[in-house]
């Protein structure tokens, strides 16, 4: 069954986010509960969890973009996380050799910029 991830709904004050952060890529299975995806707003980040166990099939909105309260960002499909991955973890590696992610908090990122 495929389930529409959403950005959560944000409060009031808040009227947009930023996708920080994918933690699962597409084709890779998950289990209920674990971390999918940060959302970064101006205030706080946002954790998105997997509504069940299944496989990420499609990122919509990628690294960086914008999101709106409740928009669509990926999809997923519900069902056992046994089945094969598509992706071997050799040809993961291999894509990803060499890249270096830093995450800072929204505070220390304005820090930085300042100085």
């Amino acid at each position: 069954m495929t389930i529409e991830i959403k950005a959560p709904t944000f409060p009031e004050s808040i009227a947009e986010g930023t996708v920080a952060a994918w933690h699962v890529l597409p084709g890779e299975s998950i289990a209920r509960d674990e971390l999918l995806v940060d959302i970064e707003t101006d205030k706080v980040v946002i954790e998105v969890f997997a509504p069940a166990n299944g496989r990420l099939t499609k990122v919509i909105k990628e690294e960086g973009d914008t999101v709106e309260s409740e928009e669509i960002i990926a999809q997923f499909e519900a069902g056992s996380i046994d089945e094969p991955i598509t992706e071997s973890v050799s040809e993961r590696q291999s894509s990803t050799a060499g890249v270096v992610t830093t995450r800072l908090s929204p505070a220390a990122r304005k820090l930085a910029l300042e100085n």
